[in-house]
């Protein structure tokens, strides 16, 4: 019990207790998307959250995982400050590129999916920009271990969010377009809210900037080459239902997906709250692997459970498919929260074992969506997703030990 008590097992539990806190607030959100936009808009909402997050997977570009990287094997709190500054003026120049990426789509997208979303992400485009800066704060706050810094900016914006919300449900004028519009507006005011909290410096920006690049092409790009394959055909399962079936059904998926994400939440919170101390050590501790894998074990119990129950209570009757997707959805998330420790690979930078890993999976992804929800349905996203995630643990698994070993 001495990790639960100690510095790591206290950033863990500060972490993923402000990560539940995030969860309830968006089921507060969700309980007021759904009551007032009904499940056919919302659809269309769930399709702009699915469709940006996809879009801004391609454009990280292996700056944000190389940062995070340099920052974990930093220990000068002044370079650590620089390497900050850089990350800002590196996002603003991807936030500006994907803002135009979003604004370009706008014209086709209706014809594509054979939705009415265009006009909407036409008028929205320059707030999107701040999308991408999502990626910046979460490798920031991991790299350099500090890590309560994530859930301050997400829990701000959710907050902010809610509270929108309610006052545009409460005036019976909320609408797809505000929804979007305070959902971007309130993450720019988080963002702006803990930037000081970095405390960034803006000076030696070339020289560090050329430390950065190296790190990109020798670990970040390769990681990126993975992670946007694997990461790309995963969320390919929520555009793939909006086009082979319809964004309502869609809309169910994304529900069921937030439903089971707090047992992954826990892995995730202990390996990021490890993450520099594993660029320091020479293999993973036997007890993360035995804490992880029996909170993964009992999540999954307890959502067998409650399943029902929560969905009938915050969603309605009209939602009940979403918690037979969230059991279903729980299995893979069981595999993906086994292999989460294994982030140890990327603090010692295994770029091309990452990749490999990564790209095996997206293979998976791609054939198993196209090929079983047309014909299944949302099963065939999560049989999809079950056999993804287990190759990747296999694969994790495999590149960690070769890792030890030599």
């Amino acid at each position: 019990m001495q990790i639960l008590k100690s510095k790591i097992g206290k950033q863990t539990a500060i972490l993923f207790g402000s990560q539940i806190a995030l969860v309830i607030i968006g089921f507060g959100i969700k309980k007021l998307q759904t009551n007032v936009l009904g499940a056919e808009l919302y659809g269309l909402y769930a399709f702009f959250g699915s469709f940006t997050a996809f879009a801004a997977l391609f454009f990280r570009f292996g700056f944000y995982s190389s940062l995070q990287v340099l920052l974990a094997e930093n220990k000068d709190f002044i370079k650590e400050r620089e390497f900050f500054g850089l990350g800002f003026i590196v996002n603003l120049v991807i936030g500006l590129f994907f803002g135009a990426f979003i604004w370009f789509i706008s014209f086709y997208i209706d014809s594509l999916f054979q939705i009415q979303i265009g006009s909407i992400l036409r008028l929205v485009a320059p707030l999107t920009i701040i999308i991408p800066s999502r990626s910046l704060i979460s490798a920031m706050s991991i790299g350099s271990n500090k890590v309560h810094i994530l859930p301050i900016y997400e829990n701000i914006s959710k907050v902010l969010f809610f509270i929108a919300l309610a006052v545009f449900a409460l005036s019976d004028s909320l609408t797809i377009y505000n929804t979007i519009v305070f959902n971007l507006l309130t993450l720019l005011i988080s963002f702006g809210v803990i930037y000081r909290q970095f405390e960034p410096s803006f000076k030696n920006l070339e020289n560090n900037f050329k430390v950065l690049w190296r790190k990109t092409k020798s670990y970040g790009f390769n990681f990126y080459l993975g992670s946007s394959a694997n990461q790309s055909t995963f969320k390919l399962d929520e555009l793939a239902i909006s086009y082979f079936i319809n964004t309502t059904v869609n809309g169910f998926y994304s529900l069921a997906s937030m439903i089971a994400s707090p047992m992954i939440m826990g892995s995730q919170a202990l390996s990021n709250s490890l993450f520099k101390d594993f660029s320091q050590q020479k293999k993973i501790p036997t007890k993360v692997f035995v804490y992880n894998t029996a909170w993964l074990i009992f999540s999954m119990i307890v959502l067998y459970f409650i399943a029902d129950w929560v969905v009938l209570i915050l969603f309605g009757t009209d939602f009940q498919d979403v918690s037979k997707y969230a059991i279903g959805l729980s299995i893979a998330f069981f595999f993906q929260g086994l292999y989460q420790p294994f982030n140890f690979l990327s603090a010692k930078s295994q770029g091309k074992a990452i990749r490999n890993v990564a790209v095996t999976e997206a293979v998976i992804n791609l054939t198993g969506n196209i090929l079983l929800i047309p014909f299944f349905g949302v099963a065939g996203a999560i049989y999809t997703s079950i056999l993804a995630k287990f190759i990747h643990f296999l694969g994790k698994l495999y590149y960690y030990n070769r890792y030890i070993k030599s």
